[in-house]
């Protein structure tokens, strides 16, 4: 059996945690064992640990020092004899992969699940960063190819896309639907938007709300749910209460129900300034749920079902209130499915080609 060590942002929700979880299980888990580090504890902890996997967790580099943080990590490679590390943290992966190439580590995964750094301001740093990174890694990955060229720049990279494992999602009926509806206080009659993303400066919550204020001003009865957590929420919540949407805008937290929620969404609207690869978009896909997204987003997560409208944030506001407006035609299941086959996200086989890295 073959031991990998993992590092991951978060045990919560997320798009790389996401992926991994649709990974790991469906993973040989005869041949290879996938173990974490990890930097918060989250709401999936308790699933991974069913999953049979050890958790390491760890204070951010930051917070602990460089030289401690390689120390730990080499520590953590000895004594459970792993035969490779996968960075999922991108340019952060230096001292990670540092302390695997010191620990003799001979498969060491470089992989780049974003094309925007917005905490960097010193574009030179950020460039060093990058470089050290892939110094010390021996294999090149991205979930889009603006992700891998952000990351490694010119050098040669492979494409692992974000995988969907569409079996695990449970479709409602219009009944279950009628009666999640009113559970969240949405009437028949609303237009139902719908939003998931962490209130980050990066996932542009700002721009709902201006479609929300102009709907409001064209007399349009209309829900906008926002799903997720993050250092901007208190600053959405003000600009609630300031342009009087408190009535059509619900901030709803955290969600472990995201599939239910974007079957009730009549539009799924994704304004990002950026996207890595933007696997919410794949799985309102495969829910049946029209998107608005903005031309930011990789079109490698486009399933060419007929579900996606590419719109600049910088044009014309108005784009966006007639795409909102515009009825739907719904989209058959079987369609979906061929859509996500035809694109290779087939959660099996993606996790095959994983594991064909630590060979």
């Amino acid at each position: 059996m073959k031991k990998i060590l993992h590092i991951i942002p978060t045990t919560d929700f997320g798009g790389v945690t996401t992926m991994i979880l649709d990974i790991w299980a469906n993973t040989n888990k005869s041949l290879y064992q996938f173990d974490f580090v990890v930097f918060n504890k989250g709401r999936y902890h308790d699933y991974f640990m069913e999953q049979g996997s050890q958790l390491f967790y760890q204070k951010y580099i930051t917070k602990q020092g460089p030289l401690a943080y390689v120390m730990k990590i080499y520590k953590i490679i000895k004594e459970n004899g792993y035969d490779a590390v996968h960075d999922h943290t991108g340019y952060r992966a230096v001292f990670t992969l540092l302390a695997a190439r010191l620990a003799g580590v001979k498969c060491r995964v470089l992989h780049s699940h974003t094309n925007v750094a917005e905490e960097w301001s010193n574009k030179y740093f950020l460039s060093f960063l990058k470089k050290i990174s892939v110094m010390n890694a021996t294999k090149l990955v991205a979930c889009s190819t603006n992700a891998g060229k952000f990351c490694f720049g010119e050098k040669s990279f492979d494409l692992l896309f974000n995988p969907m494992d569409i079996y695990k999602i449970k479709y409602l009926s219009q009944a279950e639907k009628k009666l999640f509806k009113k559970e969240l206080g949405i009437s028949d009659d609303d237009l139902v938007l719908g939003h998931i993303g962490r209130f980050v400066p990066v996932k542009n919550q700002q721009f709902l709300l201006k479609l929300a204020t102009r709907l409001k001003q064209k007399h349009i009865k209309f829900k906008l749910l926002l799903i997720g957590e993050g250092p901007l929420e208190e600053e959405i919540r003000m600009l609630v209460e300031h342009n009087h949407l408190q009535e059509s805008v619900k901030l709803l937290g955290q969600r472990a129900d995201i599939f239910k929620l974007l079957q009730l969404f009549d539009k799924f609207i994704l304004p990002s300034k950026y996207e890595g690869f933007g696997i919410v978009l794949l799985e309102a896909q495969v829910c049946g749920t029209p998107s608005l997204v903005s031309t930011t987003v990789p079109r490698e997560v486009d399933l060419n079902v007929g579900l996606i409208q590419y719109l600049d944030i910088n044009g014309d506001i108005e784009d966006w209130l007639q795409e909102i407006i515009k009825k739907n035609e719904p989209i058959e299941l079987h369609s979906i499915i061929d859509g996500v086959e035809n694109k290779g996200l087939n959660a099996e086989d993606i996790a095959k080609k994983m594991c064909s890295y630590y060979i």
